[in-house]
């Protein structure tokens, strides 16, 4: 009987042969004793199922028949795996070293509580971190390990509202909600080539922002809804402009609009004390929780019984 494995690196791929070939290749180096690859190819292709099955061999491959979107197929992907933790990666990003998933599950047991950590990038649009680990926002999906609970218990698994972008602010927002911090690790590197194939600037533009509104329904405190939707119309109207891609823009807004009810029923905001979390580490450097005033630890936050 084979033992369940305590990772697994888990990884979308949409026709990118030769990067995604590099990027497992990284992945079956790893010298940690127990994991194991589930790839998702969507949607199937042949030339991408032989390169991932060259490059790792025992990797478990799983088709789609038409591209599911990236969410909904990482949501595949967790659902067939029982590990402990998970690691998402890029299929246009590989490690630096085949010590990464050693060292990042070293986080969490040295720090039970936080609820993701992700890699240090470099590349050609990416300058690594220095100075020391960081605690930030939102992760980059594709560089970043999480217990597998995140999905199964503590946040659920990303609304199939979410194509492409804006999957790690749902997950994030609710994360530091829980008290449940995000780190980004100096010490264990990917990089990534950021792949042409597969993207798409109309797709990229169009998910991106209809997603962004979608997720500040689900996540924005009730105070805070109205004056940020607002605040997105003018500002993505000026940038939409600038791109004359005001096409796009509409397409975006009459879609999210159409999408309201969906997101509606999944709301569930943040409190405005994690709002103002987030907005420190948006603004600021933060490398110690304990020295930054709008972090309150998880026992300040449990109220003791009452009495008889």
């Amino acid at each position: 009987m084979t033992s369940t494995p305590e990772i697994a690196i888990l990884c979308v791929t949409h026709g990118r042969p030769t990067l995604v070939a590099k990027c497992l290749a990284s992945c079956a180096a790893q010298r940690h004793p127990n994991f194991e690859i589930v790839v998702i190819v969507n949607p199937v292709d042949a030339e991408t199922e032989a390169a991932v099955r060259a490059a790792a061999p025992a990797a478990r491959v799983i088709r789609t028949h038409r591209n599911i979107g990236f969410f909904p197929a990482l949501n595949l992907a967790l659902a067939n795996t029982d590990a402990t933790y998970v690691m998402i990666v890029d299929d246009d990003a590989w490690f630096v070293a085949d010590d990464a998933l050693e060292a990042l599950v070293s986080e969490f047991k040295q720090a039970p509580e936080l609820g993701a950590v992700t890699c240090n990038l470099e590349g050609p649009t990416e300058t690594p971190i220095s100075g020391g680990d960081r605690y930030i926002r939102a992760f980059t999906t594709g560089f970043t390990m999480m217990p597998r609970k995140v999905a199964s218990e503590w946040v659920g698994y990303f609304p199939d509202l979410f194509f492409r972008s804006a999957g790690e602010t749902f997950l994030c927002t609710k994360l530091w909600e829980q008290k449940r911090p995000v780190k980004r690790v100096e010490g264990v590197r990917m990089y990534h080539a950021l792949a042409d194939q597969g993207r798409s600037s109309r797709d990229w533009l169009f998910h991106g922002l209809r997603s962004q509104l979608l997720c500040a329904v689900i996540r924005e405190p009730t105070t805070y809804l109205l004056p940020v939707l607002v605040s997105k119309f003018l500002r993505s109207l000026t940038f939409y402009g600038r791109k004359r891609a005001l096409g796009i823009w509409l397409h975006a807004w009459f879609s999210f609009l159409t999408l309201i009810p969906a997101a509606v029923r999944l709301r569930a905001p943040i409190s405005t004390e994690t709002r103002r979390l987030l907005q420190r580490l948006d603004a600021s450097i933060v490398r110690d929780l304990a020295a930054c005033p709008e972090w309150r630890p998880v026992r300040a936050m449990v109220r003791e019984p009452s009495g008889p």
